[in-house]
This record gives C-alpha cells, sequence and structure tokens, in this order.
C-alpha cells in the first residue's frame, strides 16, 4: 500500500511538471558554427528523455540478447550446463549402482553439454573398465592426464592399465615420471615403492622407502621390517653375483634391522661356514636361537658337521637346547637327534611333554615312529595324527598362501614382505599390498592400495 502510494505521488509530480512546462514553455536558442536552432525548453526536455528512453530500451535488449536468446545466451548456458551437471551426478549413481552401461551413455551426453571437466574423463574411464573396454579406459585415462587438474589421476589409471595388462616396466616409468611432479604424494610414494620392489631394484627401493619414512606413511616398525627385507633381498643378488663380502655386509645390514629375521641369519651363517668359519657360523646360529628358536636355524646348524656321528649330533644338540629349553622347536630338535641316536626309551618322556605342550603333525609322527619302534598299538596314534596341526609356518598376511620358506615377494599375490612366521593361522587382513587401486576412489587421494 505505502509503494503504490509512493508511485501515485511520482506520477503525480511527474505530471505536475508536465503541465507545468507545457504553461511555461520557454526558450533555447541552439547556434553551432552557422547553424541555429530555436525551440521551447519543454521541447528539448521531451527530446532527452526519449533519449534516455531509447537509451535504456537498447540497454535491455542488449542484455536479454545476451542472457535468454537460444542457444548462445548466458541463461541457456547456464541452463545446458546445469543438465550436463545432472547428468554427470546421474552417471556417477549409475556406475555406484552396478550400472557401468548407463553411466557410460549418461557421462558421454553430459560431455556435450559441459565445458571441459576432468570428473567427465574420470567418471567415462571408471565406466568403460568396469565394462571390460580397456582401450577407451586407457584413452579417457590419456585425456585426462592432459588436463591440470586430473593429471595426477590420469597417470594413475595408466599406471592400474600398465599393470593389469601386465607392462610392468611402463607402470614403473610412470610411477617414476608421476614421483617427479607429485613428491608428497601418499599413494605415489607407496606406488613406486612396491613397483620397484616388483622389478628387483633394491637400491631404488630403498631410497623410496626412505621418503615413505620421511612422511611418516608407515610406522617405523614396519619401515625398519622393509629395511631388513630389502638388505636381504640384495644379498641373496650379490651372493649369487659371487660378491661374498658386499652380500655379508648387506646381510648384517638385514639383521641390524630385523634381529630375530632367520632367513638373513641363516644365510650369513652358510657364508661364514663356505668360507671355512665354522666358528662365527656356530656363534651366529646359536646367538639367534637364544632368541628365537626356528627349524631352518636347525637345518643350519647341522649343516655345521654333515660328516659327524649321530652320537655327536646329539651332543650339540644339546648345548644348543640348553639356551632356549623350554621352546617346542628346542624340544622337537631335541627329540629328532634322540631318535637318530637311537635313545628310544629315553626320548618317550620328553616326546610325551612335547605332545602335551604343542602336538603339532611334526611331533605326532615323531611319536608314530616310536611306537613302530616300540612296538605299541598305532591305531590312536594315526587317529591323533589325521587331525594334528602342522604347527609353524610361513604364511602370507595378504592372500593366506603358506609357502616351504620366506621370500621378500609372496610367490601368490606378488605381496611384498608379507611373509609371516606363526604356529597359528594368520589373521588376513584387507588388501594393503601397495597397489593402484580403484581410480574412482581416488578423489580425495586415499587409497583403499
Amino acid at each position: 500500500m505505502i509503494r503504490l502510494a509512493i508511485w501515485f505521488l511520482v506520477v503525480l509530480g511527474l505530471a505536475a511538471a508536465a503541465a507545468w512546462l507545457a504553461d511555461h514553455p520557454g526558450a533555447v536558442t541552439v547556434r553551432f558554427q552557422a547553424f541555429e536552432i530555436d525551440t521551447s525548453f519543454a521541447a528539448l526536455t521531451l527530446i532527452f528523455v526519449l533519449i534516455a528512453a531509447g537509451s535504456a530500451a537498447a540497454v535491455w535488449l542488449i542484455g536479454w540478447l545476451r542472457r535468454d536468446m537460444p542457444v548462445f545466451g548466458s541463461n541457456q548456458v547456464i541452463k545446458r550446463q546445469r543438465r550436463g551437471f545432472k547428468m554427470l551426478n546421474q552417471s556417477l549413481v549409475a556406475l555406484s549402482a552396478g550400472d557401468p552401461k548407463l553411466a557410460r551413455t549418461l557421462v558421454e551426453r553430459a560431455e556435450v553439454l559441459l565445458p571441459p571437466q576432468p570428473m567427465v574423463h574420470l567418471i567415462a574411464a571408471e565406466a568403460a573398465t568396469r565394462s571390460g573396454d580397456f582401450v577407451a579406459a586407457s584413452k579417457r585415462y590419456s585425456e585426462l592426464e592432459d588436463t591440470e587438474d586430473g593429471r595426477l589421476l590420469g597417470l594413475r589409471g595408466l599406471l592400474v592399465e600398465a599393470r593389469r595388462t601386465g607392462h610392468e616396466n611402463e607402470a614403473l616409468r610412470i610411477a617414476r615420471l608421476t614421483f617427479e611432479e607429485n613428491r608428497k604424494s601418499p599413494w605415489v610414494l607407496k606406488t613406486l615403492f612396491a613397483l620397484e620392489v616388483f622389478a628387483g631394484n633394491w637400491r631404488e627401493a630403498e631410497a623410496a622407502l626412505d621418503k615413505v619414512s620421511k612422511e611418516n606413511l608407515l610406522d617405523k616398525p614396519q619401515i625398519a621390517q622393509h629395511r631388513g627385507a630389502i638388505a636381504y633381498a640384495e644379498a641373496t643378488e650379490l651372493k649369487l653375483k659371487g660378491d661374498k663380502a658386499l652380500a655379508r655386509k648387506a646381510l648384517k645390514k638385514a639383521i641390524s634391522h630385523r634381529p630375530a629375521f632367520t632367513p638373513a641369519t641363516v644365510a650369513l651363517a652358510r657364508l661364514e661356514l663356505g668360507d671355512n668359519n665354522a666358528g662365527r657360523a656356530t656363534k651366529i646360529i646359536s646367538d639367534a636361537w637364544a632368541k628365537e628358536p626356528h627349524p631352518t636355524l636347525a637345518a643350519a646348524f647341522k649343516e655345521l658337521d654333515a660328516q659327524e656321528s649321530a652320537v655327536d649330533w646329539l651332543k650339540r644338540v644339546r648345548t644348543l637346547v640348553k639356551l632356549s629349553p623350554d621352546h617346542p622347536e628346542a624340544k622337537l630338535l631335541l627329540v629328532d637327534a634322540m631318535m637318530d641316536a637311537g635313545q628310544y626309551e629315553a626320548v618317550k618322556p620328553v616326546l610325551e611333554a612335547l605332545l602335551k605342550e604343542a602336538p603339532s603333525r611334526a611331533a605326532w609322527q615323531y611319536r608314530l615312529a616310536l611306537a613302530h619302534v616300540l612296538k605299541e598299538d598305532p591305531d590312536p596314534i594315526e587317529t591323533a595324527l589325521k587331525h594334528a596341526s602342522d604347527g609353524a609356518h610361513w604364511q602370507c598376511g595378504e592372500c593366506g598362501f603358506q609357502p616351504k620358506g620366506w621370500s621378500p615377494l609372496c610367490s601368490s599375490c606378488s605381496s611384498f614382505d608379507s611373509l609371516e612366521w606363526s604356529a597359528r593361522p594368520v589373521v588376513i587382513k584387507p588388501n594393503q599390498a601397495f597397489e593402484a587401486d580403484s581410480t574412482i576412489a581416488l578423489l580425495a587421494d586415499n587409497p583403499a592400495r
């Protein structure tokens, strides 16, 4: 109501001003060089009003054309982009719902309506991958690599595709290139480390691990464990090349990082034994046995004097067992030596105690052999043997594979340093091996991996 009253007053004022001008038109003379124009002030005012109104109309028309003109108007562009973003969101929903075909259709339509968007290439690449069209996925990742904001994701996608097709050298090249551009990205550092390990580039892998450690991407115990594994792998290669001095140095480095690392300890002892340093090899094995008895240590201890009699072997075993007399592996080694020496009656109480404490398959096999020697009924022992556990063993913490010995890479899933020695089944963790996981999950640069 107030606004209506104000408008009424404004119109009334304009009408009064127009009426006053009509009654008092005045006179205006305009001279310009040889021209002279005589008119009234009222007419001149009307001309200025008409010019102002025409200018305002022209400005409005130009603004309308820029905003609402079909196809090229800014409002039309905004509406078109809104439709494009809506389709882009729908494609992401379709992808999450497991319909890559629909997602691919929607993202291609969105691409027509939108200006260049890294997200378009990312969703299209993921949809193509899930549809099995890896060629189209690689093309999309290449286009994503060419964008400023999506270069890291594009490189990551190309790396995933290179690994999927078995082109590990190409994957390593891409990882190194990505590292040069993104030196602090957790995914880049972990992936580069994994690929250097997979390629057997132990020096480069250690350098990558240094960067991983510097960025605190792994805890200190795990870093030390990996350093020991890398040093052991490097020592193995040096030994194969005949460079015993550097191999010995690398093995000592591995043990310094992982004091209870049996593979490195045994390798160092065998290296010393090969150089006729039996005393030094004996000390290496004895020190390791005192920390943690292990069947591999027992086998290496046997190799120190392969020509000795069974009685002498038993004497050496008793000396070693004293370092850790209550450990099941120590008792099992003592049982083995006593059986070899023919001390069947004496071994029986030792074996019975072992079966109560750690009834492994190996212990029951010794018990069955003893029953045959002592002419005892083997049936209950064979029944127990069928249900006996395998005892301690190597097992991959990533895939559960149980190899016969330790190696830097799991022969089943290629995970690095994932083999653990345990008397119990290792709890399988979610895949934490350094893999380049689904790129679509990398929008926050958070590898699952």
